[in-house]
């Protein structure tokens, strides 16, 4: 696999790069046991990455269960060319490594158990279509049964190339109908409605959907008001860093909080799970270009490093958000004490202790009570409730439309239809907006005990998201999809 950037990619690098499978040798910590197709030229660095990045840190040896969740690294193998002439827009600078981790008891290994991992390593970032495809792989087989590989890539050789819209695609006995989006902001992909369609199947995918879904990770959450802090932290393209107990927990909860604020792109370094191995360059951690980010870690000593390595550069503190089991209900509202009896705030259980996970100084967004209490209600009702996720998914998408709706206002009184037909949009001026935000004002619930601090909350999110890396990623959004729109470009799927 050495193809030319002019070259065309065929079959199955249409799709992905390689399975890889890794074993946890006891004497010389994680390897390579599989490569397929095995001509892939991975550089060392990138397998050892790929490695490194596809085991829990920490792992109870009484856990049966397979685990499964997702990380990404830098391509740094220079003989893998990557080339994304259209859409579905792939990244060709960009690893997406999809997990399924098995540990099988076996009395002949020192430790009595194996461990073992099946990778799909892709420049797709479909994560739901990609444990869809690794879970019909395992099922009923072995982590590294090479007849499997060959016949799961022999499949996927005959697929046609990723295409915006509806496709319906062989796999391993069953038929799966991938969808796929004209951008992977597109909000509440995956979400059926409130009357199920017919047409929608129990094998339909959505490629962007989110991995994780709030009906487990609300159980972990330090409380359900936390949300709010998050969706702002989000939309101002500031840094989180989640650690969880498992890479499966820290990576659902990294892909829904991407989710949370669709359609904006978070435009900071997303890394749904890493490990003390790991290279934070692009993050400016042991060098490299500080950057915003949202990192799911397991490994409290790496949280050190990370946090002091930004407090260095003398950047603003990532939010930090503890995912853990407690006894007892997740309260509504945070405790301010980390001593109190009710407080969830605390330091996970985990050797090496961790960071005070402090409350933001400033928020300026009001939290719905009505919305809150609904989560309360249903979270009391048990681990089996379904009605978590759709409830904060569809509360934060109308959040977020809320959010947009004074800009994109602003943006249609005040630029044209160009000469393709198309919209024209002038250099953005923020003073310009701000004054118009002024004038009408938005439906957005603010703090604030008088209209004066009301109106200071406001202005203060709309200044701070228009000078965020995340306001040019959706304005950018927007101006290629109306272009792609007027051209014709995105037929059905739009």
């Amino acid at each position: 696999m050495k193809p030319t950037p002019s070259t065309p990619l065929t079959g199955f690098q249409h799709w992905a790069v390689a399975f890889v499978v890794c074993n946890f040798n006891v004497d010389v910590g994680p390897e390579i046991e599989i490569v397929y197709p095995p001509d892939v030229p991975f550089a060392h660095g990138d397998l050892s990455a790929i490695c490194f990045n596809s085991f829990p840190e920490q792992q109870n040896t009484e856990t049966q269960d397979d685990l499964a969740f997702n990380f990404s690294i830098t391509n740094n193998s220079p003989d893998i060319v990557l080339s994304c002439p259209r859409a579905p827009y792939a990244s060709p600078h960009t690893f997406h490594g999809s997990c399924i981790f098995r540990q099988e008891y076996d009395d002949t290994m020192k430790r009595s158990f194996n461990q073992r991992t099946l990778v799909l390593i892709t420049h797709h970032n479909f994560p739901s279509f990609y444990h869809r495809l690794l879970q019909q792989m395992v099922s009923g087989n072995h982590i590294s049964d090479p007849t499997t590989l060959e016949a799961a890539h022999s499949q996927m050789t005959a697929w046609p190339a990723p295409a915006l819209g509806r496709q319906e695609l062989p796999f391993m006995g069953s038929m799966l109908t991938l969808d796929i989006a004209p951008h992977s902001a597109f909000p509440l992909q995956g979400l059926a409605g409130p009357i199920p369609l017919i047409h929608e199947k129990l094998n339909q995918i959505y490629a962007y959907e989110p991995l994780g879904s709030w009906d487990r990770i609300m159980h972990f959450m330090p409380c359900i008001s936390d949300l709010y802090i998050l969706f702002e932290k989000l939309v101002l393209c500031e840094s989180i860093i989640v650690i969880a107990e498992s890479p499966q927990l820290a990576s659902e909860a990294v892909s829904s909080l991407v989710d949370l604020v669709r359609p904006i792109p978070y435009a900071g370094v997303v890394k749904p799970y890493a490990t003390m191995q790991a290279d934070f360059r692009s993050v400016g951690v042991d060098g490299g270009t500080p950057n915003p980010f949202i990192i799911g870690i397991t490994n409290p000593f790496l949280l050190k490093r990370i946090v002091s390595a930004v407090e260095a550069t003398q950047q603003t503190r990532p939010h930090i958000l503890y995912l853990q089991s407690f006894d007892g209900p997740v309260p509504a509202k945070r405790h301010h004490s980390l001593h109190h009896k009710s407080s969830r705030n605390v330091l996970l259980n985990l050797p090496g202790g961790g960071i005070e996970a402090r409350m933001p100084s400033k928020r300026f967004l009001k939290s719905d009570h009505d919305v809150i209490s609904h989560i309360e209600t249903l979270l009391k009702s048990g681990d089996q409730t379904h009605d978590i996720s759709p409830l904060v998914r569809r509360h934060f998408a109308e959040l977020t439309a809320q959010f947009l709706a004074p800009i994109n206002r602003y943006l249609a009184a005040t630029n044209g239809p160009s000469p393709g037909g198309g919209q024209r949009y002038a250099s953005f001026s923020s003073s310009d907006f701000m004054h118009n935000l002024g004038r009408h004002g938005t439906s957005l619930k603010v703090r604030g005990q008088s209209p004066m601090h009301k109106h200071r909350n406001r202005d203060g999110l709309y200044e701070g998201f228009c000078q965020s890396p995340n306001f040019y990623s959706w304005l950018d959004m927007k101006l290629s999809l109306e272009k792609e729109a007027s051209a014709g470009l995105l037929g059905s799927a739009s």
